[in-house]
């Protein structure tokens, strides 16, 4: 039987359109999904193949996998993609970074009550669990699938986690060095704040954004509202689903990178005799998002000082900030902590 869409791993659910009513199928090899630090159109091969579906046969197919995916959420720019390259030191492991259907479900999954959703509650549901079915499929040669999300898709946690008996690590890193790192790169501090809406509702949701709106924060405060909603959303998320989820800071990973691998490697089931080729990948040297620029802990160690210095008002405006807040909710300081 030939190999379809529905039926062959080598075909990746690429792109949902919502519009009109369909979703794109790529066939990706194993070589062109190692290289992709996202899967969105920069993925895209010359001449790609595939096709689109319907999304209501899409919706009603039978995609199978053996296990389901495992996942890495973070909170952006925290050393997410180079984690996930890391994981690729073992060989039975396929990586899938941002698949771009992902983000599409993230951004409708909060309006999905209103009345101009283009997808209805059940649709939205299904079609999650048939992609995440569907990226769950190894290619030959691999046995299973960790999925490193984009940052904005964090309000997905809970309902995957609900769904399939799967695994997640959650990496953020300490409030300074964070805001440092967002305040060095005008892209990054814009999806920082791209992001800050879900983080505010979030943060709302669970009872401490009494009085908070968006357009009233600086963008430095911004950064820090996201950053503590999104320590509240992953120690919620801890506690609520324990074992299957594991706390990583990336400031620890990159301290003490044996002992954090183990970690890792224990929590995802991954033989932990391979954590001495994680910590020899020529990842470490490079800028993750681009493997032909060489970017090292030293060199981010140095770019992080400097910025720190450069924008030490508007981190400060953050922290304080933040500490106004834990002040105002005593029992968020050991989340900010």
């Amino acid at each position: 039987m030939p190999a379809t869409p529905l039926t062959s791993a080598e075909y990746l659910p690429f792109k949902l359109d919502p519009v009109a009513q369909r979703v794109l199928f790529v066939r990706l090899d194993a070589q062109q999904r190692r290289a992709a630090a996202f899967l969105d159109e920069r993925a895209l091969p010359a001449n790609a193949q595939g096709g689109w579906l319907p999304l209501a046969a899409f919706a009603a197919s039978d995609v199978r996998s053996e296990r389901p995916a495992d996942a890495i959420f973070h909170i952006g720019h925290c050393g997410s993609t180079l984690l996930s390259r890391l994981l690729e030191s073992w060989t039975e492991v396929q990586a899938l970074r941002e698949p771009l259907p992902l983000r599409t479900l993230a951004e409708a999954w909060p309006l999905l009550s209103e009345v101009d959703s283009r997808l209805a509650p059940a649709q939205a549901a299904q079609l999650l669990q048939r992609c995440w079915q569907a990226w769950s499929r190894p290619l030959p040669g691999q046995r299973r699938t960790v999925i490193k999300a984009t940052s904005s898709c964090n309000g997905l946690i809970e309902p995957l986690l609900s769904n399939f008996d799967m695994r997640a690590v959650l990496l953020d890193m300490p409030l300074r060095p964070y805001l440092a790192t967002l305040l060095k790169s005008p892209d990054s501090l814009r999806d920082a704040a791209s992001a800050a809406g879900e983080r505010l509702r979030d943060l709302h949701a669970r009872g401490y954004g009494e009085g908070l709106a968006l357009h009233a924060l600086s963008l430095p405060q911004q950064c820090a509202m996201g950053w503590l909603a999104e320590r509240v959303r992953f120690a919620a998320l801890a506690q609520q689903h324990p074992g299957r989820v594991l706390r990583v800071d990336f400031e620890q990973l990159l301290a003490q990178p044996e002992a954090e691998l183990q970690r890792i490697a224990a929590h995802l089931q991954l033989d932990a005799a391979l954590v001495p080729a994680a910590l020899q990948s020529p990842a470490w040297g490079k800028y993750s998002k681009a493997q032909d620029h060489g970017y090292g802990r030293e060199d981010r160690a140095h770019d992080l000082q400097l910025a720190q210095q450069r924008y030490a008002a508007d981190i400060a405006a953050g922290e304080d900030w933040c500490h106004a807040l834990v002040q105002r909710h005593p029992q968020l300081a050991s989340v900010a902590a």
